[in-house]
């Protein structure tokens, strides 16, 4: 009788400790985090939120700074494809590059302003 004791009250401390951990399960939310890399000093966070929308969070002195592009599936396509969703990270990721330059007043090089009179010269094109 007192080895059955011992057993069964070595048997519930086992329990007990087993029934308050938690199992960690594979959750898959409707905000993902793509990156979260530092630039300059300042953080950046680059997000998906559900299908379509892109989303980068930067961090410049205590303060926010965000934007989002809505990147829609090709038309019978439920979702992205890996190709479209890394070319949807790297122009979020070269809008808080730009808002991070405006914020701490980089000068742009002579080669980069050339690059950059070429593209809007292309995009008016385009727009117009």
């Amino acid at each position: 009788m007192v080895v059955f004791v011992i057993y069964w009250k070595v048997r519930m401390s086992q329990k007990q400790k087993e029934k308050p951990s938690l199992k960690p399960k594979k959750v898959k939310g409707r905000i993902t985090t793509i990156k979260a890399l530092p630039y300059k000093g300042c953080m950046v966070y680059l997000r998906r939120i559900n299908i379509e929308i892109f989303e980068y969070l930067v961090v410049i002195k205590k303060q926010i700074y965000s934007s989002y592009w809505i990147i829609k599936p090709d038309k019978g396509k439920k979702d992205l494809n890996k190709d479209q969703v890394v070319q949807a990270a790297a122009l979020a990721m070269a809008g808080a590059v730009a808002t991070v330059d405006l914020q701490l007043g980089v000068k742009l090089d002579k080669k980069t302003k050339g690059i950059v009179k070429t593209f809007e010269k292309s995009r008016k094109k385009v727009v117009n």
